[in-house]
C-alpha cells in the first residue's frame, strides 16, 4: 500500500506547473518518507556524536532499520524488539568474550550455537525481530571485543546506548513529523478492497481476472495494518475482532465471485427469461461494493442498497420458478444448467457477505464480546521451518570462518568483515527480488567496485569530512535517496542492504577525528570481503535457488489442496497461503535462467499455476452438492481422485520423473456424476423444490466440473515438464 496510500505528484506542463508541483510536493508520500528518513539519520548521528560516542554507526544502522517500518505502531513493535535483542545479545556477547575467548574452541562453539539459534528463531512468527538482534549485537560484541576481551563489556554498553539513541531519534522524527497511523490507513484501504472487489465483479462475464491478484495483496498488506493499527489506538484495537471478521467477509467475496470469470449467458432461453434479473442482481450488487468503498459511509445509503439486492434476488428467483413451468427447460443442455445454477449461486454467496459486511459495520462501535484471559501459550516461541534452520547454519559457519581470518590473518577492518559475512550470507538470500543465492557471486562483482568507488569518493573528500555541514549533507542526500527507494520496495533489497553498508561503513570513519587513508581502507576490505566469504557460503550450503524455491512452492500449494480435500476444508493459514503463493511462484518464474529453461518449459509452469489457482478458485471443499446419499458417494469418489492427481503431480516434482496421470477413472467419475445431476433435477423440478436448493446444488455441482477440467488440464500440462531441472543448481 506503500506505493499507493498517497498519490505522487508530479508536473503536468512548462508553464505553471512547476510551482504548482513544488507547492504541492510536501504532500507526497514518498518526499515525506524520504525527508523524514534523512531528518532522523542526522538527529542520530548528531546525538552520537555530541555524546562522544564510540560507534555512531550503530545508531545510524537503528535508524535505516526502524524507519523502513514507516507506522507509529510498526516503529513502536520493533523499537521494543531492538531494545530487548540488544540487551540480551549484548549480555551473552560479553559474557563469551570475557569468559572464553582464551579457548577458541569453546569460545567458538557456544557462540555459533547462539548465533545459530536467533537466526533459525527469525523465521518463525513470535518476536523474529528481537531474536535477530541477539544474534547481531552478540557478533558485534564479540567481533569488537576479540582484541581486549577484557574491556568487552565496553562495547555492550556502547552498543546499547546507541542503539536506544537511534531509536529515540526515530520515534521522535516518526511522532512529530508527518506521522503515519496504520489504523487510519487501514480504514482507507478497507474502503479501498470494497472498491477492487466491485471493478472485479463488473469484468467478470468479460473474463477478465487481473485484480484478483490485487486484492489478495491489498488483504495481506491489511492485516499487517491491523497488527500495527492495534498498537497504535485503544479504540481501534476494541474493534479488532470486527475489523477481522471484514477482512474474512471480503475475501470470502473474493472467492465467490472468482468462479464467474467468463461465465456469462450462453443459452438464449435463459438470456430471454432470466438474464434482466441477473443483470438487476448483477448492479444491486456493483452499487452496494460502491457505497461500502465511498470516503463517507451513509449507513440509510447501505441500508436501502441492502433492500435493493434482496429485491433483485427476490425477481431472480420468481424467475427460475417461471422457468421451471416451461417446456423447454427440459431440453437444456447440462452445460448451460450448471452455467446458470454456478451464478445464481455466487451470487447468493455475495449477497449473504455484503449483509454480513453490513452487519458489522453497523456494529463496530459496540465491542460485544467479553475480554479474555491471556493465553500464555500463544506468547511461547514456536519451531522454525527447516530452511530458517539451514540458514542460521551456514551464516553461522560463514561468522565463525570470518572470526577466525580475522584472528589469523588480521585483514584491515576485521570487524565490519565479520559483520558483513553473516549478514549478507543471512540476509541476502531473502531479498524481495526472489533470487535467493543465485546471484550471489553477481552481488560480490558489483558490490567491490561500488564500495572501491565510494572509498575513492571518501579518499577525495577527506577533508571536507571533518566539516559537520558536509557530513549532514552526506548523511541527509544519502538516507533522502535510501527513502525514495524504500517508500515503494516491499522488503530491504540486495542494493539497499549494500546501500546500508556502504553509508554505516563511511560514518564508522568519525568525522571527529582525522581520516586517515588506513580507515578508508579498512571499510573497503572490510565490506568487500565479507561479501566473498558470505558468497562462498551461500553458493555451496544448501543454496537457494528460485527454481528449487518454485518446486518446494507447487509442493505446498499441492499439499494444501490435497489436505483440504481430505478433511474437508483448509485451515486459516491454508487459506491465506493458497492466496499468496501465485504470486510467490510468478517472482521465482521470473528469475529462472535462461536458456537452462526454455520459453516453452517458463511458459508450461505458468500454465500449471493457473490450472491449480483455477482449481482453487472453485473450492469444492467448503460443502457437497446435496445431501443425497448417492450424491455424496458420487463427490467423495470424486475429491478421492482429485487428491490422487495431485499427488502424483506432487512426486514428479519430488522424483524429477514425469507426471503420468490416467484421466479414465476421473472422466468417469464425473460422467457417472452428471448423469445423477440431471435426474437429480428433474426430480425437484417434479417436486416443485425451492429454487434456492435447486441453485446451490446444481451450482456447487458446477464448482465440481469446473475443477475436475481445470486439475485435468494441470495434468496435462505437468506431464510436459521436464521436473529434474527443478532439484539442480543449474548455473553458479
Amino acid at each position: 500500500m506503500n506505493a499507493t496510500a498517497e498519490s505522487v505528484l508530479k508536473p503536468t506542463s512548462a508553464t505553471g506547473s512547476l510551482w504548482s508541483w513544488l507547492v504541492a510536493l510536501p504532500r507526497d508520500g514518498s518526499f515525506r518518507f524520504s525527508v523524514k528518513f534523512g531528518i532522523a539519520g542526522i538527529l542520530a548521528v548528531f546525538a552520537t556524536l555530541f555524546n562522544k560516542s564510540h560507534e555512531p554507526t550503530w545508531a545510524l544502522f537503528t535508524v535505516f532499520v526502524l524507519m523502513v517500518a514507516q507506522y507509529i505502531g510498526a516503529v513502536e513493535e520493533k523499537s521494543i524488539l531492538r531494545i530487548v535483542g540488544t540487551i540480551i545479545g549484548g549480555l551473552v556477547g560479553y559474557l563469551l568474550t570475557a569468559a572464553f575467548e582464551q579457548d577458541p574452541l569453546i569460545y567458538l562453539s557456544l557462540l555459533g550455537l547462539f548465533v545459530a539459534s536467533t537466526n533459525a528463531m527469525f523465521g518463525q512468527a513470535r518476536y523474529p525481530y528481537a531474536f535477530l538482534l541477539c544474534g547481531m549485537t552478540a557478533v558485534v560484541v564479540c567481533s569488537n571485543g576479540m582484541g581486549d576481551p577484557g574491556m568487552s563489556w565496553e562495547f555492550m554498553i556502547w552498543r546499547i546506548q546507541e542503539v536506544c539513541i537511534g531509536v529515540l531519534a526515530v520515534l521522535l522524527v516518526q511522532s512529530l513529523l508527518w506521522p503515519r497511523y496504520a489504523a487510519d490507513e487501514f480504514l482507507t484501504g478497507l474502503r479501498g478492497a470494497f472498491l477492487d472487489l466491485r471493478d472485479l465483479f463488473s469484468t467478470t462475464r468479460s473474463g477478465n481476472s487481473a485484480n484478483g491478484v490485487a486484492i489478495e495483496a491489498h488483504l495481506s498488506q491489511l492485516r499487517q495494518l491491523l497488527r500495527f493499527g492495534g498498537r497504535e489506538s485503544r479504540y481501534f484495537r476494541a474493534r479488532i475482532e470486527a475489523y477481522v471478521e471484514l477482512l474474512s467477509v471480503i475475501s470470502r467475496i473474493h472467492g465467490a465471485i472468482r468462479p464467474l470469470t467468463g461465465l456469462g449467458l450462453k443459452n438464449s432461453f435463459y438470456f430471454e427469461n432470466a438474464g434482466q434479473q441477473l443483470a438487476g442482481v448483477h448492479e444491486a450488487i456493483e452499487a452496494q461494493l460502491a457505497l461500502l468503498g465511498a470516503p463517507k459511509q451513509d449507513s440509510s445509503a447501505l441500508r436501502q442498497g441492502s433492500l435493493a439486492i434482496n429485491t433483485a434476488m427476490e425477481a431472480l428467483k420468481h424467475a427460475i420458478i417461471d422457468l421451471r413451468r416451461d417446456p423447454r427447460s427440459r431440453d437444456v443442455e447440462l452445460d448451460d444448467i450448471l452455467g446458470i445454477s454456478l451464478e445464481c449461486l455466487s451470487l447468493e454467496e455475495i449477497h449473504q457477505e455484503l449483509a454480513r459486511g453490513l452487519d458489522l459495520l453497523e456494529g463496530l462501535p459496540v465491542k460485544t464480546k467479553k475480554r479474555q484471559a491471556l493465553d500464555l501459550r500463544g506468547l511461547v516461541p514456536g519451531m522454525p521451518p527447516a530452511f530458517w534452520i539451514t540458514n542460521g547454519i551456514r551464516s553461522t559457519i560463514s561468522l565463525i570462518a570470518a572470526m577466525v581470518l580475522m584472528n589469523w590473518v588480521q585483514p584491515p577492518g576485521g570487524s565490519m568483515m565479520v559483520l558483513c559475512s553473516w549478514l549478507f550470507c543471512f540476509l541476502l538470500p531473502i531479498s524481495p527480488e526472489g533470487r535467493g543465492d543465485q546471484r550471489a557471486w553477481h552481488v560480490v562483482v558489483a558490490a567491490i567496485p561500488c564500495i572501491l568507488f565510494l572509498c575513492l569518493g571518501l579518499i577525495l573528500a577527506s577533508p571536507l569530512l571533518s566539516s559537520y555541514a558536509v557530513l549532514n549533507i552526506l548523511i541527509f542526500t544519502w538516507m533522502f535517496v535510501y527513502g525514495q527507494v524504500a517508500y515503494r520496495t516491499a522488503g530491504v533489497s540486495t542494493v539497499m542492504n549494500i546501500s546500508m553498508m556502504g553509508l554505516v561503513g563511511a560514518m564508522s570513519l568519525n568525522a571527529q577525528e582525522p581520516v586517515s587513508f588506513q580507515a578508508i581502507a579498512d571499510v573497503f576490505f572490510g565490506i568487500s570481503v565479507g561479501t566473498v566469504i558470505a558468497a562462498v557460503f551461500q553458493r555451496t550450503l544448501w543454496p537457494l535457488l528460485p527454481q528449487r524455491e518454485m518446486r518446494d512452492r507447487f509442493q505446498e500449494m499441492l499439499r494444501i489442496q490435497r489436505e483440504a480435500l481430505v478433511s474437508g476444508t483448509p485451515s486459516l493459514e491454508g487459506v491465506a497461503r493458497l492466496s499468496q503463493l501465485p504470486s510467490e511462484i510468478k517472482l521465482r518464474l521470473a528469475n529462472l535462467v535462461r536458456p537452462v529453461y526454455s520459453e516453452a518449459e517458463i511458459q508450461n509452469l505458468r500454465n500449471l499455476l493457473d490450472h491449480l489457482d483455477r482449481f482453487t478458485a472453485n473450492r469444492i471443499w467448503e460443502s457437497d452438492p446435496g445431501e443425497a446419499k448417492d450424491g455424496l458417494a458420487l463427490t467423495k469418489k470424486i475429491r478421492e481422485l482429485f487428491a490422487e492427481v495431485l499427488e502424483k503431480i506432487s512426486a514428479s516434482f519430488s522424483t524429477g520423473r514425469p507426471c503420468f496421470v490416467d484421466a479414465a477413472p476421473l472422466r468417469g467419475a464425473i460422467v457417472e456424476f452428471d448423469a445423477w445431476l440431471l435426474d437429480a433435477r428433474l426430480q425437484m423440478m417434479s417436486e416443485n423444490a425451492d429454487p434456492s436448493v435447486t441453485t446451490n446444488l446444481i451450482g456447487r455441482a458446477a464448482r465440481y466440473q469446473n475443477a475436475a477440467t481445470n486439475l485435468m488440464g494441470a495434468a496435462e500440462v505437468a506431464a510436459q515438464l521436464d521436473t529434474a531441472l527443478y532439484s539442480k543448481d543449474n548455473a553458479l
